[in-house]
């Protein structure tokens, strides 16, 4: 992962780290023209860290009452939405997605560490224990 999306909070940058190598690995797959069951499975997997993460960080900002906390889980939300239509749409074996589909639809990893970075700002400020 590049050094410039690290949010300092270990625990959180080592999910965005196996968040990022999933939605790679779909990208990668998807490119190879992989068969559909295996790009499914990966947006399963991909789905199932997602959901991890965001249940962890919602945990720790209603811990921590964190301001932007409604905001920041509408973003969770919108992103579990994108990523259940890409699961739903790789069931269909006729279907192919191209580089350019999957690269926008992935936009939200920058969106994920952009929220998160301001979070752990938020976090690290207030709760110097945290800090790595």
């Amino acid at each position: 992962m590049d050094p410039e999306y690290l949010t300092g909070i270990d625990e959180i940058d080592a999910q965005h780290k196996e968040i990022e190598e999933a939605a790679l690995a779909v990208i990668e797959a998807a490119a190879a023209k992989d068969k559909w069951h295996i790009v499914h499975y990966i947006l399963v997997r991909l789905y199932e860290l997602l959901r991890f993460h965001f249940a962890v960080e919602e945990s720790v900002m209603s811990i921590v009452c964190f301001p932007e906390i409604q905001a920041h889980k509408q973003v969770h939300k919108d992103i579990l939405l994108t990523v259940e239509r890409m699961k739903v749409a790789s069931l269909d074996p006729n279907a192919c997605a191209n580089d350019e589909a999957l690269n926008k639809q992935f936009s939200f990893l920058t969106h994920i560490v952009d929220h998160d970075k301001r979070f752990a700002e938020f976090v690290l400020a207030n709760f110097s224990g945290l800090r790595h």
